[in-house]
């Protein structure tokens, strides 16, 4: 199965756009603002939270990196107007952080004060390894405006026990995820059970120094065995959160989670960049392609 869906994701790119979008589309809440607070809003009625993502990274331009500020900006007030439970998730490469640190943090800034005005919460990505550091010298910028403001941290990466050991505490709101991005082997765990057990690490750390942990995985063995583990301590339910990505086929453990008291967040990509981004879902997670194809042919 493995090799099959690895062959899948080679043959991807050659088909139309138009194919794509058809198997994509559950994974994209759409591609203008107005598509995706509707599917902000259907969430919410089902009762999930929701982190909105504009798909997009690495601008080239000051222009372009306004217009996303902008763009976020406004959405700020939508999330408001419309009482939506929303929060935005950001990457700093889509507000110009290659184009420079005072441009980067100029739009940060802007982001951080219009959060702080709709007393929302605002969520910086981590991107790879380049960007860890200056990442989260922005975060602690962005936390001296306003207290209301979270990072990521990545469990394959060597560094991250060493930061949630620098930077937890009751204060700390941090979303654990695995890691996506193609790094060199030096600073990454390779082994996969190695990086679920150093997820789990990175989260109980966390919850013991008084954190907001967002667990946001979809592998039911960390969910297990950190939710049994919650249980066991007695974490409230007010310090963690599940978060999943839009369209990845949970609905029985989501529904089991909801159920039982527990706040779960839906990541919410959209935006004209939907191809960009469903191809390089596929390649990060054949075994979605495999799950996609079975589906079209189902339908």
């Amino acid at each position: 199965m493995k090799l099959i869906n690895n062959l899948l994701i080679q043959i991807i790119p050659f088909f139309p756009k138009s194919f794509i979008k058809i198997f994509a589309s559950p994974y994209i809440a759409g591609i203008t603002d107005d598509e995706m607070l509707a599917t902000v809003a259907n969430l919410n009625k089902k009762g999930y939270d929701v982190a909105i993502d504009i798909l997009g990274e690495h601008v080239t331009t000051g222009k372009e990196a306004t217009e996303i500020t902008e763009r976020y900006s406004k959405l700020y007030d939508e999330i408001s107007s419309r009482s939506l439970s929303a929060n935005l998730s950001i990457k700093l490469t889509h507000i110009g952080q290659d184009l420079g640190y005072d441009i980067v943090k100029k739009n940060l800034m802007i982001l951080t004060k219009k959060a702080k005005q709709h007393k929302n919460f605002l969520r910086l990505d981590m991107e790879n390894s380049p960007y860890t550091s200056e990442t989260i010298k922005l975060y602690k910028e962005a936390l001296e405006v306003y207290k209301n403001v979270g990072i990521v941290l990545q469990a394959y990466m060597h560094r991250s026990i060493n930061d949630m050991d620098t930077l937890s505490s009751e204060n700390f709101n941090c979303r654990v995820c695995k890691g996506i991005y193609v790094e060199n082997k030096d600073i990454v765990y390779d082994d996969y059970q190695e990086i679920r057990e150093n997820y789990i690490e990175l989260v109980k750390m966390g919850l013991q120094r008084g954190a907001y942990i967002g667990i946001a995985s979809h592998d039911e063995y960390i969910i297990n065995n950190l939710y049994k583990w919650i249980k066991d301590y007695s974490i409230p339910k007010t310090q963690y959160e599940f978060q999943v990505l839009h369209g990845v086929p949970m609905k029985k453990m989501l529904e089991k989670l909801l159920k039982e008291g527990n706040r779960v967040r839906i990541y919410v990509p959209y935006g004209d960049n939907w191809y960009d981004y469903s191809v390089r879902r596929l390649k990060e997670n054949p075994k979605m392609a495999g799950y996609i194809i079975s589906n079209m042919f189902k339908k």
